[in-house]
């Protein structure tokens, strides 16, 4: 008799397809199953009986979302847990924490043994083909999936490296270096129709010793250098989703690379110390006709701000070598600035003992990053008026005050030049700044790096000299001092 299956995404951000219940349910529909795909706490299905219940989790900062969905789903089951399975990121990270507040034991890691869901088979769900049938459950005006147009996979699993920042070593502990991403793409095909892209969530694919033969398969897949899909011809693109080790790069496997339509091409710099590593995998791409690139820049990890800025500004002066050294190729780089969060963490507003970074520099930070819609644009014009100058005016622009931060070049800026392109308030706001001691910079970033307005104010009745106060006055009157303007 056929099963009644539940699969339950929580109702956090979410832009990729949830791949492990997408498995699971070709896994059990496989077996003549019913497979009803739900987010969040939906009560259409809640009273209704279900054999089993699979509860997916992502970050651990989705802890709050994640939880109430469990505890939800789990009422349905009247208490009955053996039932409800939760695994995914959060679970394989955080078990004990589950545990101890649901009392649900999570699965945790890859689901290649149907054990762990108390199967008596010897199916491997984590090779099987996702069922992108599924995912129109759910889609509706005001939410859907990105990339449900690709073939999504893995040609290797796990990283060779053990990073103390990194999940991987937990969720996919051992290294394997091969994948026939063929099968898997022949199944989807056969079962769910051709996709027109390929995204993999490899790792570390170039740690691989059989990456020439990865390389092979992809093209054999149907994605060769130029290829295209469909009646109306749109390119077809890979996209190694989680990046690609610099470190691993050689001009051997870079013209293996060329052969495919990858875009875009992403490196990590997750530290300065790896600059001419960098560097060298970049313009080796560049010589091989890579246009379109992506980087992953960690920040609030051992970092400084000086290192944070070097490396963005790294990417400034790449992208303007390449676009005046003759070649007539475009490469164009993005950087993408990623906050880093503890293993651990319930939430993302956490101290990470970073001593070099603040709450006033984080906050800094992602107000740049709002505006700019999250990557760092390759022009140097943006970047120098987004960023500043040097690292002093960094560390300047983020301790403005933050609508101040937003709101500090004139319409037309482009066309001006120097000071002229800021608004009255910025200008005011950097000139005292700039006539600051070294010693009162210092005691400027202790009374803000709290960023907290009752510490502001209190340093501003009692605890400063008058080069500090001027500072701290705008930062109490921000608000005013920006309406002002704009009435103006």
């Amino acid at each position: 008799m056929p099963k009644k299956i539940l699969l339950v995404e929580p109702a956090y951000r979410s832009k990729y397809p949830p791949l492990g219940l997408m498995k699971l349910s070709t896994y059990h529909k496989l077996k003549g199953d019913d497979v009803v795909f739900v987010r969040g706490c939906n009560p259409n299905v809640r009273d209704n009986f279900w054999d089993r219940v699979y509860i997916t989790s992502l970050f651990t900062y989705t802890w709050e979302e994640t939880i109430k969905t469990i505890m939800y789903y789990k009422e349905t089951l009247f208490k009955l847990s053996g039932k409800l399975f939760v695994g995914g990121i959060l679970a394989s990270l955080m078990p004990k924490e589950i545990f101890n507040t649901t009392g649900i034991q999570p699965i945790q890691g890859l689901l290649n043994d149907p054990k762990k869901i108390a199967q008596d088979d010897d199916v491997n769900i984590d090779g099987l083909p996702p069922d992108y049938t599924i995912l129109k459950d759910v889609e509706n005006q005001n939410f859907c999936y990105q990339n449900t147009d690709a073939y999504l996979g893995y040609t290797t699993r796990g990283c060779v490296w053990k990073c103390e920042f990194c999940a991987v070593k937990q969720f996919e502990p051992t290294y394997t270096p091969y994948i026939d991403i063929k099968k898997m793409i022949e199944s989807v095909n056969v079962k769910f129709g051709e996709r027109q892209n390929l995204l993999l969530m490899d790792n570390n694919v170039l740690a691989s010793p059989k990456f020439n033969k990865i390389i092979d398969d992809i093209k054999k897949a149907g994605f060769t250098k130029g290829a295209v899909f469909g009646k109306t011809k749109r390119k077809r693109t890979v996209d190694f989703n989680q990046g690609l080790d610099a470190r691993f790069l050689t001009e051997e496997k870079m013209k293996l690379l060329s052969e495919i339509p990858l875009d875009p091409m992403r490196i990590a710099f997750d530290n300065i110390k790896y600059k001419d590593t960098y560097v060298k995998a970049v313009r080796l791409a560049h010589k091989y006709g890579q246009k379109s690139m992506s980087n992953y820049i960690l920040y609030n990890f051992k970092d400084s701000l000086e290192d944070f800025y070097e490396r963005l500004r790294i990417n400034i002066d790449l992208n303007e070598e390449f676009a005046n050294d003759g070649t007539g190729v475009k490469t164009i780089i993005y950087s993408f600035p990623m906050r880093y969060i503890p293993l651990d963490a319930k939430n993302r507003d956490v101290d990470t003992g970073n001593r070099f970074w603040n709450k006033r520099y984080l906050r800094g930070v992602k107000i740049i990053l709002n505006v700019t819609k999250g990557p760092v644009m390759p022009g140097a014009e943006f970047f120098f008026q987004a960023f500043g100058n040097d690292v002093e005016e960094f560390k300047a622009i983020l301790l403005m005050p933050e609508d101040f931060i937003r709101n500090r070049v004139v319409k037309n800026w482009k066309k001006l030049k120097g000071s002229k392109r800021l608004k009255s308030y910025v200008r005011r706001w950097m000139d005292l700044y700039n006539s600051l001691s070294a010693i009162d910079r210092n005691k400027l970033v202790e009374v803000l790096e709290q960023n907290q307005d009752e510490m502001i104010a209190e340093a501003y009745k009692n605890g400063v000299n008058k080069n500090i106060k001027d500072l701290l006055y705008l930062h109490l009157r921000a608000d005013t001092e920006v309406k002002k303007y704009k009435n103006e």
